[in-house]
């Protein structure tokens, strides 16, 4: 069942108590609840800076986004927040959100942003390679094409190709390398497989720690200190984002939101790196999971 967390705090109320400024209506955020506490956290400084409450409801991404697209939710959304690039990409496709303010637009990164102006990236995850330090007997892989050569036989882990990150970084050398050359790619590291792929990363990382096999493709560090990560210099990412619902209630409300955790949240790409606009890997989502299908990578 959807659980709702209305940030309704008592300093706030004692703010308003006070008269110090204009009382508004709640927004409606829906959300994921894999962060639900530092998210509560950071939304109620937002509430604290601007006097503007805000209702929290949790749920799968994939559902949120299906309630914002059918307008079908309840209370119904004025902020969409997705923990991928897909899910926040289908719903801008189906014309469930109303461009975001320029303000915001203007302060994003234009690699962490959707191209059409309707979502910006407020978080991101590198796909790294990892390795359990004290096995390292030589460097860790340069790139993602070593993992897929003969000399890696039965010693590579992957996670499940369903979750997103893992999606995103297929979508990414899809449009990179091309299908062909993507999914020769990819059933390369099947081959080397020392396992199945593992429903979870944590899972993943257990079996490197456990000696399952020597390296895994990781969407970002773990708080392990035994396990070293390399991110190839042509690497891959997936964000969290958010976007402003077309039958936002609170429209101007949920913008302000929006503007507030892009200043607050949105990281920033180094120079030296090198990646795609990350709206690929919502163009290109039903693309990647058919691959994977093809591969044989679960």
């Amino acid at each position: 069942m959807i659980r709702v967390a209305v940030l309704i705090v008592v300093a706030v109320l004692a703010l308003f108590a006070c008269d110090k400024g204009p009382s508004h209506s709640p927004i409606v955020v829906y959300a994921v609840g894999n962060d639900e506490a530092d998210l509560t956290l950071l939304l109620a400084e937002f509430t604290d800076d601007t006097r503007i409450p805000v209702t929290l409801v949790f749920s799968k991404s994939s559902k949120n986004a299906d309630l914002v697209i059918n307008n079908s939710g309840s209370p119904p959304a004025d902020v969409l927040i997705s923990d991928n690039v897909a899910d926040i990409w289908r719903a801008a496709d189906e014309g469930a959100l109303r461009p975001v303010d320029t303000a915001a637009i203007k302060s994003s990164d234009p690699l962490l942003k959707d191209p059409d102006g309707f979502w910006v990236a407020v978080g991101l995850r590198w796909s790294s390679i990892g390795a359990l330090k004290s096995e390292m007997a030589r460097p860790l892989p340069s790139g993602y094409d070593q993992l897929a050569s003969e000399d890696m036989r039965g010693q590579l882990c992957l996670s499940s190709s369903a979750l997103h990150v893992n999606r995103s970084l297929l979508a990414m050398l899809i449009h990179d390398r091309g299908a062909k050359q993507a999914e020769r790619l990819v059933r390369g590291w099947i081959r080397n497989l020392a396992a199945p792929p593992f429903s979870s990363e944590d899972e993943l990382v257990d079996a490197i720690r456990n000696g399952t096999c020597a390296y895994g493709i990781l969407s970002s560090n773990p708080d392990v200190d035994d396990l070293a990560y390399l991110v190839p210099e042509q690497h891959y990412v997936d964000v969290d984002a958010i976007g402003v619902a077309r039958h936002a209630q609170q429209p101007e409300s949920a913008q302000q939101l929006v503007k507030w955790l892009v200043d607050k949240k949105q990281p920033r790409i180094a120079n030296k790196f090198e990646i795609g606009p990350v709206s690929i890997a919502g163009w290109l989502d039903e693309d990647a999971r058919l691959m994977s299908e093809r591969a044989g990578y679960q």
